[in-house]
């Protein structure tokens, strides 16, 4: 009777959530974040239906946007100035900011509503800030289930802003139709190396700051990183990364950049490349999901704890070392499932 009424409830849910109420949006999404074994199990649940009910109906797909950038580089600002510029082109907007995580509480620190206060008053917006709970990128095993959901409550564009560079941005760029990399004013000589690496990520390159102090600066770092764009290798056949300045401040190139992502993604579709990298993404969930259960059953299995503790102290006393109860645990309850 319970499990009848758990599905009646979820059913009400997902209802409510198509109809776009932001209320039960975002329970939703507090729900997929918990860490809790009882919120986890209705998590997917719900889950499982809003894939479900995703399938059956004939809709146009959300396109999906990485942005990322040093700490500094204004990404915030630039998301709010490009999602009210695709506001006014009838997009409805959803931004999903991963916060830095407090270590006490695990909630988000920042709170990007505050940072984007123009974009947050809008009726056909919504801004999650999401603490990244640790994970390098701040891109956790609930990012891409929580756009599935956006994509449910009718969002057309979704944004997904992440933490800062050098902290597994490949994992950002392979959850995203496009992956935007902002560049600080005086960075444009630092392709060597780790940087050449994360640039090699992005379908669409800019600087930001072109305005005010940081102006002749950007502009010369316009200039370094187009004079070496040929170095950047992407896997788009016959695509020339596009390098293009924009002001957040002066709303300069806002258009022009989101002219340079309706290219790329017009480019991608046409030659089979968007579908094959929505594949990929299929995958790289299956994946998330599948370590996040495994882990999971790993801890709250029967005898888990039991199991951790003896071998513990057999580490201690030095009877085992640390690789031997490593895979004895792991080997002892595979084979007990």
């Amino acid at each position: 009777m319970k499990k009848d009424s758990d599905h009646a409830v979820i059913l009400r849910w997902i209802n409510s959530i198509e109809k776009g109420q932001i209320r039960s949006l975002s329970r939703a999404i507090t729900l997929l974040e918990s860490t809790r074994i009882e919120d986890q199990n209705r998590a997917r649940n719900l889950l499982e239906g809003a894939l479900e009910r995703l399938n059956k109906t004939d809709r146009i797909p959300t396109t999906r946007i990485g942005i990322s950038g040093p700490p500094g580089v204004g990404k915030s600002s630039y998301i709010e100035s490009l999602g009210m510029h695709l506001l006014s082109l009838g997009f409805r907007v959803c931004v999903l900011a991963v916060d830095p995580s407090s270590r006490v509480s695990g909630g988000s620190i920042l709170g990007d509503k505050i940072r984007m206060e123009r974009l947050s008053t809008q009726a056909n917006a919504f801004i999650r800030p999401s603490p990244s709970q640790q994970i390098l990128g701040g891109v956790t095993h609930t990012t891409q289930s929580i756009m599935s959901l956006c994509e449910l409550a009718g969002y057309s564009a979704i944004l997904i802003e992440t933490v800062g560079i050098g902290q597994n941005e490949g994992a950002v760029a392979d959850m995203v139709d496009c992956f935007i990399l902002l560049n600080q004013p005086g960075s444009g000589d630092e392709l060597q190396g780790i940087k050449r690496g994360v640039l090699e990520f992005a379908d669409v390159l800019l600087v930001n700051k072109m305005d005010g102090a940081t102006k002749y600066l950007a502009q010369q770092t316009l200039q370094s990183l187009q004079s070496t764009s040929q170095l950047i290798n992407h896997s788009l056949k016959n695509y020339q990364v596009p390098i293009i300045g924009v002001s957040s401040v002066e709303e300069t190139g806002i258009s022009e950049s989101w002219q340079a992502v309706a290219k790329f993604l017009e480019q991608a579709k046409s030659i089979g490349y968007f579908k094959h990298k929505r594949q990929l993404q299929q995958e790289q969930w299956f994946k998330k999901l599948s370590e996040f259960y495994w882990l999971q059953h790993l801890h709250t299995a029967k005898h888990s704890r039991h199991l951790k503790n003896t071998l513990l102290k057999e580490m201690q006393l030095g009877k085992k070392s640390i690789l031997e109860a490593a895979q004895e645990f792991t080997r002892t309850l595979l084979n007990n499932r």
